[in-house]
């Protein structure tokens, strides 16, 4: 074993440049080649109607599959990796995996007052206002591609969106971040370090500057959890709850910004269940931490 990984191209490379050679492959491969396959595949019109949603759907998920997943696989083995370490390919001590899903379910409601006072203050500062308020008109059009995604007329419509939105990014994203890219952030950095850099890594990823601080906080988490149960599972299920809960809340309600219409009582008590929300996630993710801790004292 060691002989090979001696023999593997990218071996003896810094763990950090290693990292940075991923993200450009990875950009390269997802952002230009996937975006050149899409414009190919639907005939330069990218704009999605009744008549190529299923098609835009299976570009999603096979550009996830093809351009993040398998570099991350072929990238893992050219640095001379196992594979089922690398990716923590074992099952996860059963108590952590609860405690994971009671954090993705906890942080639900303090990830939207988090953005919704991060608008009204952004809002609210003269000039910062109007910077905002173009920034936002930029990312309507993402926004509306991504709601003509999710949007399902019928059940099984929505068990189809559920694999491209929830199932997909779950196996994809996870692989990328929470395997190759932790691991080797692992093996040049403390390890709480390496979740921290990880997460913001994840948000940034998303091009969604407006929701960076949710995404980091939601990234860091996942990334916690991973190297505490020593499993990439807690992840994947984790960040699928998280996509399908936000699906589900699509299919059930409605495209509405529910947000928009609060005021006075309603709003308070918004604020309040979220803040108390983040607080008990709060608690909870340092009994995680310190379950890690407590691991490395032994």
């Amino acid at each position: 074993m060691e002989n090979e990984i001696k023999k593997a191209p990218f071996a003896n490379v810094n763990p950090v440049l290693f990292v940075c050679i991923v993200l450009i492959v990875v950009f390269i491969s997802y952002q230009v080649i996937g975006a050149l396959i899409t414009f190919i595949a639907t005939g330069g019109d990218i704009k999605i109607d009744s008549s190529n949603v299923v098609l835009m759907r299976f570009l999603i998920s096979f550009s996830q599959f093809m351009f993040l997943l398998f570099p991350a696989i072929l990238l893992s083995i050219l640095q001379g990796n196992k594979t089922s370490e690398v990716f923590r390919l074992k099952a996860p001590p059963i108590n952590i995996l609860l405690l994971s899903v009671l954090g993705i379910i906890l942080i639900q409601p303090s990830l939207q007052v988090i953005i919704y006072l991060q608008e009204k203050l952004l809002l609210a500062i003269p000039g910062i206002s109007d910077i905002y308020t173009q920034t936002q008109e930029i990312f309507k059009q993402l926004e509306e591609f991504t709601i003509s995604i999710i949007n399902a007329g019928s059940l099984f419509e929505f068990i189809g969106v559920v694999f491209v939105i929830a199932v997909t990014p779950a196996i994809c994203e996870e692989f990328l971040f929470r395997g190759l890219i932790l691991k080797n952030f692992e093996r040049a950095l403390s390890w709480f370090k390496a979740c921290v850099l990880t997460g913001v890594l994840f948000a940034m990823f998303h091009f969604q500057p407006i929701n960076l601080i949710p995404l980091i906080l939601l990234g860091v988490f996942l990334s916690v959890i991973t190297v505490v149960s020593d499993s990439i599972y807690p992840a994947i299920i984790c960040h699928f709850l998280n996509n399908f809960i936000a699906a589900l809340a699509y299919y059930l309600y409605g495209k509405e910004d529910f947000t928009k219409d609060l005021s006075g009582s309603d709003e308070i008590y918004f604020i309040i269940t979220g803040i108390v929300c983040l607080i008990i996630f709060l608690i909870l993710f340092k009994f995680i931490m310190n379950l890690k801790k407590k691991e490395q004292i032994v």
